[in-house]
């Protein structure tokens, strides 16, 4: 009997001892058994460290890495680089898994002859009771129906997910810590034709305090836009029938920054509005004739693209 491959696990860490335990025991107890678990500690000031290597005296597949903090994207890269399995997979520290996560992903590669799979992801809070219901539907992905889920805001994170070691090979990993898992997932997508998706959740996101959503608006928030026009500049180059899609992104990215705007903040981030007002002026064009972009959008946009004033009266309307 052909033995299973060895998939490596990658958890990023960065100060997340009170959900840690629960991380890797959820992987510990998978039913898939050739596996590796490598932790990297992202200069975590908690007990983070110690609880990393404390498991991994106890346990012989798994791994400690620690790093000066940079961020979980150069954390996971590193775990690439270290990782000595097939297929790889990504977890974060403070989220956990069921025990068929990494068998069920395993799966759906095999079942499709694809290079990625995902599952569904779970979101809830410390409050909630999770009750998973079991499935074996697995569906098959093609390439436009997959590009235009993630345009869509599907299947962004890299949690939740199962790729082949070479889909990551060569891949840019950004520093900037918003949107991303978006940069690097639409590289990943270029790559492959297809992809497994496991109709159920299998890898539960816990939202807490101190997550990263709902950013206020800051120096890190004008991140998203960086990361969402990069992947334009991607697409545009590589899959130009999808270039539609991807600055639908940007431009809900711009207006939802541009509506950020007060007076008592204009002059603090005046240097970080200068790309988005740029971006809008030279892409005018083709945001009056995106036909993924609702109508209303188009109009704030190019309203905002003349009258950049007009962003602190909109903010007032809507909110």
């Amino acid at each position: 009997m052909e033995k299973s491959p060895l998939i490596s696990i990658i958890v990023p860490i960065y100060n997340s001892a009170k959900f840690l335990h629960r991380c890797i025991n959820s992987i510990l107890t998978q039913d898939y058994l050739n596996i590796e678990i490598i932790l990297v500690d992202d200069g975590s000031k908690d007990e983070s460290p110690i609880i990393c290597d404390d498991y991994s005296k106890k346990h012989n597949n798994i791994r400690v890495l620690h790093i000066p903090n940079g961020g979980a994207s150069l954390a996971r890269k590193k775990g690439i680089e270290i990782a000595k399995g097939q297929y790889l997979s990504f977890i974060d520290s403070d989220d956990y898994v069921t025990k068929n996560y990494i068998s069920a992903l395993y799966t759906a590669i095999q079942k499709y002859h694809t290079q990625v799979a995902s599952c569904y992801v779970q979101i809830t809070n410390a409050n909630n009771k999770i009750r998973i219901e079991a499935t074996s539907a697995i569906s098959l992905l093609e390439k436009n129906t997959l590009m235009y889920r993630f345009f869509h805001y599907e299947f962004w994170g890299m949690p939740g997910g199962l790729y082949k070691r070479d889909v990551l090979s060569n891949l840019y990993f950004p520093k900037e810590t918003l949107c991303e898992d978006y940069l690097i997932k639409a590289q990943i997508f270029i790559q492959t034709p297809q992809m497994a998706l496991i109709e159920s959740p299998l890898y539960i996101y816990e939202k807490h305090e101190g997550s990263l959503s709902n950013t206020p608006l800051s120096l890190r928030a004008f991140e998203e836009f960086k990361n969402t026009f990069r992947v334009y500049e991607i697409i545009k180059q590589k899959r130009p029938q999808y270039a539609g899609l991807a600055l639908k992104n940007v431009v809900e990215t711009c207006i939802k920054l541009l509506l950020m705007d007060t007076l008592s903040k204009r002059s603090q981030y005046a240097i970080q509005y200068k790309p988005i007002h740029k971006f809008l002026k030279t892409e005018e064009y083709n945001i009056y004739n995106n036909k993924y972009l609702l109508k209303k959008l188009k109009f704030i946009a190019l309203t905002l693209r003349y009258f950049p004033k007009m962003s602190i009266i909109y903010n007032l309307i809507l909110h």
